[in-house]
């Protein structure tokens, strides 16, 4: 059996180009599920980005799907409830043809589907019930999990990394109660994966960049069963794109020391680009006219294209390209820059002129 692990797809019809971007990227993963013959895909929470978007977009949704030859499990998360205003309705009410089950039942639903038992858990503001009525013994060869939330000791993944809005802790000794051989998991955009006891988990991370700062690829997870045996490949979705922060380094004069194409080398039309400068310059019209042709020339070209308005990296030092001591100083760096390692020649010449600079206020 093969199954596609999926989450954060956040589904929006929040601008025509919102839902063009994010209706693009389900399509490539029935792609794939097609592709790779998988026989199952695990939606595990944030299908859509709101209910509203669950109503709106549901339609769009069985079409795309429509083509898909095996089954759809969708396991809510907490994105798929808000902005419900007075709606008691449960999601399985609605009609979502056939090859969608929708696993919404708390505080658990357990399954069997070709020999494996699924145990689904929707997203909950806590596991109370859970701990307190666990499933019961495992009967078959392998047990695997749906879930929405954060695994504690699983969020932090270094300080450029947030943490999830939102979503409920699953404990570790919880987990272990399950009997479970894995836990497919959603809520952390940044895939990751981890054990607790005997149980294998995984975060597929978000399958498209949702905000600013998901840096990497987005994708999924196939998961190959043999036996009891679990294997798991990792999958990327080449229409998601990807989060970029672009550094242009400005020389003296405040122009970027190198071309628009060099800097956009690589990217894909599907990025989210975000340009950042840095350097010491005698002004900022040359920086102005350089954001003036990306966005008159590339803007177009991406899906998301824009500067970062903090500009506290950039310093203004006037008549600083006619100073003698940064000129000889640049001199020397131009001498060594194919000698050295391009992010270090760039970040020791920025720390000479302000060194230089210090010192001449220090006179």
């Amino acid at each position: 059996m093969k199954l596609l692990q999926i989450s954060d797809l956040h589904l929006s019809q929040n601008s025509p180009e919102e839902k063009t971007y994010s209706l693009s990227v389900l399509r490539e993963i029935l792609q794939t599920a097609k592709s790779t013959k998988c026989d199952r895909i695990l939606i595990c929470g944030d299908l859509f980005n709101t209910f509203p978007d669950l109503e709106g977009l549901r339609s769009d949704f069985l079409k795309e799907v429509s083509a898909y030859s095996g089954l759809i499990y969708f396991l809510p998360g907490n994105h798929e409830i808000l902005e419900k205003k007075r709606n008691s309705n449960r999601y399985a009410d609605y009609d979502w043809s056939p090859k969608i089950k929708v696993l919404d039942v708390t505080p658990y639903f357990l399954f069997e589907d070709d020999g494996i038992e699924f145990l689904s858990i929707p997203h909950q503001e806590n596991y109370s019930e859970l701990l307190l009525s666990p499933p019961p013994t495992k009967k078959t060869k392998l047990r695997i999990g749906l879930a929405h939330g954060t695994v504690s000791g699983m969020s932090f993944s270094g300080l450029s990394e947030e943490e999830e809005e939102g979503g409920s802790y699953l404990d570790p000794n919880l987990i272990q109660s399950l009997g479970l051989d894995y836990l497919a998991i959603g809520h952390l955009h940044k895939a990751r994966k981890g054990s607790v006891g005997k149980c294998d988990i995984g975060y597929a991370g978000s399958s498209r960049v949702w905000r600013k700062g998901e840096f990497g690829q987005r994708g999924g997870i196939l998961l190959h069963i043999d036996g009891n045996q679990i294997t798991k490949e990792s999958v990327f979705w080449k229409s998601a794109g990807e989060y970029r922060e672009i550094i242009v380094s400005l020389d003296t004069e405040g122009k970027p020391e190198e071309s628009i194409e060099s800097y956009l080398k690589g990217t894909n039309p599907n990025d989210w680009i975000v340009f950042r400068f840095v350097g010491y310059v005698d002004s900022m019209s040359e920086k102005q006219k350089f954001q003036e042709t990306v966005l008159r020339d590339w803007k177009s070209k991406f899906r998301i294209l824009e500067f970062d308005p903090d500009e506290s990296q950039i310093t203004v030092f006037q008549h600083l390209s006619e100073n003698e001591f940064v000129k000889q100083f640049l001199d020397k760096m131009n001498e060594r820059k194919e000698q050295m390692d391009p992010l270090l020649w760039r970040q020791t010449r920025v720390t000479g002129i302000r060194l230089i600079l210090e010192g001449k206020k220090g006179r």
